[in-house]
């Protein structure tokens, strides 16, 4: 059923409350939590256009192919299960984004998201771009 739906899930998340915030993302009234990361040749830059929640990137411990994001006051991006995908018009080559969540070693501050980029070999690279969402 469709969000407007009185039996759809957004009519639950009302009565439940878990389900709330989900809704409210689909609708973009709340928690929107949405990054497009362009690599820019190893000085990786956020694209404004498609982003809302995170108001910078750098590189990561790793260096280059490691990111990390930091999200606006209130996003809360450790508690969460965020998602990354390779975004095709800012990568360079063939590859694959993944959300990092570190339980040792070197890694993005506490409040920050990590993300790591790699190409086919499979080995880090600032040849992809990617977008990241955190529900």
């Amino acid at each position: 059923m469709d969000e407007t739906s009185s039996r759809g899930p957004c009519s639950r998340g009302r009565a439940l409350g878990r389900d709330l915030r989900v809704c409210e993302i689909v609708r973009g009234q709340r928690g929107h939590c949405v990054a497009l990361v362009d690599p820019n040749g190893g000085s990786p830059r956020l694209v404004g256009a498609h982003t809302s929640g995170f108001v910078s990137v750098s590189l990561g411990p790793f260096g280059p192919g490691d990111y990390c994001l930091t999200p606006a006051p209130g996003i809360d991006v450790v508690h969460t299960a965020a998602v990354a995908a390779e975004e095709i018009f800012y990568s360079n080559a063939f590859g694959v984004a993944g959300v990092r969540y570190p339980t040792s070693g070197p890694h993005c501050d506490a409040n920050q998201l990590e993300v790591k980029t790699f190409d086919s070999s499979p080995a880090l690279t600032d040849q992809i771009g990617f977008t990241v969402i955190v529900p």
